[in-house]
């Protein structure tokens, strides 16, 4: 069934479109992607009728033992897409990966503005099941990603018509195969982007927040806190402060399936949080 002609089951009380969840199938711009079905996940918070835009939070989900017969539902609660602390109007979006072979997956549809094209697919869905066919503007996008969904997120925001205002990456920059290329590739992305999204402060906050374990993660994700620390040198003293609070990359403590889990609730609730490791 392709994924249009599936309705999202919409409960409203008080003139507010209530908390929930849906998964859909056939999604047409996952297509190319090996896998199972469903494969797009949508939960949401409270949302207003009268709302005029919508914050949008995507996660990279990373391997499975499952391989190419994994559930989406398993990644469900792993991603950290809690919105129960978010004050904002927002709708969150899990795709499906593209099973490569084993227990790998990757995102290549969206490569090329093909993250864009998600993102702007979840709003469309979900302001015709609300009821306002005239759509929803798109404000703030949140980019998440976990494990092996790490390096794709770095790849997808390359060409993206609409980089993330925050960025978050739990134990996924694990760099390249050096049989394949540069191992440090796609840091110069990160690079870019930041020099980007710090030139927009502090009129539109933005944040990039990385957590990894050294054995894993480290050596790319060292390199980010280094041109973090380089952009930072270069920002007005009274902002320094409060950018060192939403960009900075720190170790886990919490083993890596539990990463996102742990941390993504409370990131999503305020980008600057101190990591309640309990």
């Amino acid at each position: 069934m392709d994924s249009d002609n599936q309705q999202l089951v919409i409960a409203l009380a008080g003139g507010n479109v209530l908390p929930g969840e849906a998964f859909l199938a056939d999604t047409p711009v996952l297509r190319s992607h090996a896998g199972t079905q469903p494969d797009l996940f949508l939960r949401w918070n409270e949302v207003l009728l009268t709302a005029a835009a919508i914050d949008v939070a995507v996660h990279l989900h990373g391997f499975s033992q499952q391989g190419g017969e994994m559930p989406l539902s398993e990644k469900v609660r792993r991603s950290g897409l809690d919105l129960s602390g978010r004050k904002r109007p927002t709708l969150a979006l899990l795709p499906r990966g593209n099973w490569i072979r084993h227990y790998y997956y990757d995102f290549p549809a969206l490569l090329d503005g093909g993250i864009d094209r998600l993102v702007e697919y979840g709003v469309e869905r979900f302001a015709a099941a609300i009821g306002m066919p005239g759509g929803l503007a798109i404000d703030r996008f949140m980019l998440s990603a976990h494990s092996g969904g790490g390096m794709p997120a770095v790849d997808a925001i390359a060409a993206a018509k609409r980089p993330p205002d925050e960025l978050v990456i739990f134990d996924g920059l694990y760099g390249r195969d050096p049989r394949f290329g540069a191992p440090m590739q796609g840091l110069e992305v990160i690079e870019r982007w930041v020099g980007e999204r710090l030139a927009r402060e502090p009129e539109r906050a933005g944040a990039l927040r990385l957590v990894y374990i050294e054995r894993q993660t480290g050596p790319f994700s060292r390199a980010v806190s280094e041109l973090i620390a380089r952009h930072l040198q270069a920002a007005e003293p009274e902002l320094a402060a409060d950018l060192a609070r939403r960009y900075r990359v720190e170790l886990s403590g919490v083993p890596h399936g539990y990463i996102a889990e742990i941390c993504a609730p409370q990131l999503l609730a305020d980008p600057g949080a101190e990591i309640d490791w309990r």
